[in-house]
């Protein structure tokens, strides 16, 4: 699991001379704490719609709509990358196609390295679209405020379990998952508990949201596309603190009880950035 974090950064950052050249940014000012705001309203005002339409045709609305956004952000993905390749209107026609097999592939046949597969390559563009989005000191109250979040739904409402559910029920590239053992065929069923597991329970496998991989390595990104190979050790130490963060977190995943991912993962990275900043040029660079 551990691997995803580092395979997504690095693609991350190959993309993002390309992205940065030709303008592909999620916001036009970098340095605009307005941005933070939007960011959080857009991803509450979303939870909210997913866990409200579950209610409705038995969950069956909830599919569909997991399935368009899935859609969207593919085709976004695959004419950021079409666009260097070719012109409009091929390139809207290729990202209509190819966003559109994928999602029928996902739905048709969603083994776990399928959806491994499709979450890596929208990681990735997500991870380096929002990374030049961002300048590192705001990725850093971006990632505390969504960790504080993110640790309050899921230990105090719990309402981030009832969305993990849909989302792994769904099929669909928004979580990450690794098979404990072989027989794991299609993405399954999954029931979390918010307690351990009974005595002589299985664990049929490991999963773990796209963005807890995404937002981490914003502040990679963000970092390098601040500073370029200048700020490289900063750009390790984040990923470090990262890899650090996730290996604390999988102690306490391994007690069998859901885990809040952001604390650990978030926490790690801006622990690496902060020291490493501080370390070699006296301030937090970015």
């Amino acid at each position: 699991m551990g691997s995803f974090f580092v395979v997504v950064d690095v693609l991350a950052l190959l993309l993002v001379a390309p992205f940065g050249g030709s303008g592909l940014f999620a916001f036009e000012d970098a340095g605009d704490p307005v941005n933070v705001v939007y960011f959080v309203v857009m991803m509450l005002v979303s939870t909210g719609v997913i866990l409200g339409l579950r209610r409705f045709r038995g969950g069956w609305l909830v599919r569909w709509v997991l399935r368009g956004a899935v859609w969207f952000s593919f085709f976004s993905t695959f004419y950021s990358l079409a666009w260097f390749v070719v012109d409009d209107p091929l390139a809207t026609l290729v990202s209509v196609v190819s966003s559109s097999v994928f999602v029928w592939v996902l739905v048709r046949w969603p083994r776990w390295y399928i959806v491994d597969a499709a979450a890596i390559l929208l990681g990735s563009v997500t991870t380096a679209v929002l990374g030049i989005s961002f300048s590192a000191p705001l990725v850093v109250v971006l990632l505390l405020v969504l960790a504080v979040y993110d640790a309050v739904s899921v230990y105090k409402t719990k309402h981030m379990l009832t969305l993990a559910e849909m989302i792994l029920g769904s099929g669909l590239p928004l979580m990450v998952v690794i098979p404990k053992g072989r027989g794991y065929g299609d993405v399954e069923k999954v029931v979390i508990r918010s307690e351990a597991p009974p005595a002589g329970g299985e664990r049929r496998g490991f999963y773990m949201g796209l963005g807890d991989i995404v937002l981490p390595g914003c502040l990679v990104v963000s970092v390098y596309w601040g500073l370029g190979l200048a700020g490289a050790p900063v750009v390790l130490a984040v990923l470090l603190g990262t890899l650090l963060g996730f290996a604390v977190l999988s102690v306490f995943v391994a007690g069998g009880r859901p885990q809040a991912g952001l604390p650990f993962l978030c926490g790690g990275a801006v622990l690496g950035y902060v020291v490493s900043s501080l370390a070699l040029f006296g301030r937090l660079v970015g």
